[in-house]
């Protein structure tokens, strides 16, 4: 009996975490649930407007918000951050992120990006990027990669 409650319990734990996706993943997850999107980012944009900030991170405080927040939660978002950008609604909405003393990494569906990092497909494979920040070649690698006109896989990895 006691195997079996640590087995559920570990699996619980584990199940709950975050794991790192591939890019794949990200890409594939966005077409699959592309009109998913589109609902995220129409209501989420309405939220941030009627905030009327500059930034805000939707919280689950009215039943709009938490109905967006369990949307957002079935195409593995963790959170939805609005800004105004430029007098437009930007989404950034992490699925992976990770950050310690000697790393931060980020893997996130992005929303009118302003100025994207146009993605390379020879130098921003994830080997790659790992390999150039920890040879010193360059403190940090980023992207946005182009999803459709206005969504982007946005890739951050960073030594600290």
């Amino acid at each position: 009996m006691y195997k079996l409650l640590l087995c559920i319990v570990i699996s619980l734990l584990l199940g709950g975490c975050s794991q790192q996706p591939s890019y794949e993943f990200m890409v594939s997850n966005f077409k699959d649930n592309r009109a998913t999107f589109s609902m995220i980012a129409a209501v989420a944009c309405e939220i941030g407007h009627n905030e009327a900030a500059d930034e805000y991170t939707i919280q689950p405080d009215t039943p709009t918000s938490q109905a967006l927040i369990d949307l957002a939660d079935t195409v593995s978002v963790d959170e939805i951050t609005y800004y105004e950008e430029k007098g437009k609604c930007t989404l950034a909405m992490p699925v992976f992120e990770h950050a310690d003393d000697k790393v931060h990494e980020q893997f996130a569906y992005r929303y009118n990006v302003a100025e994207p990092v146009a993605y390379q497909p020879a130098q921003h494979t994830y080997e790659h990027a790992l390999e150039t920040v920890k040879k010193g070649n360059q403190q940090q690698v980023s992207f946005d990669m182009t999803l459709t006109p206005r969504w982007f896989f946005s890739f951050f990895y960073q030594q600290a």
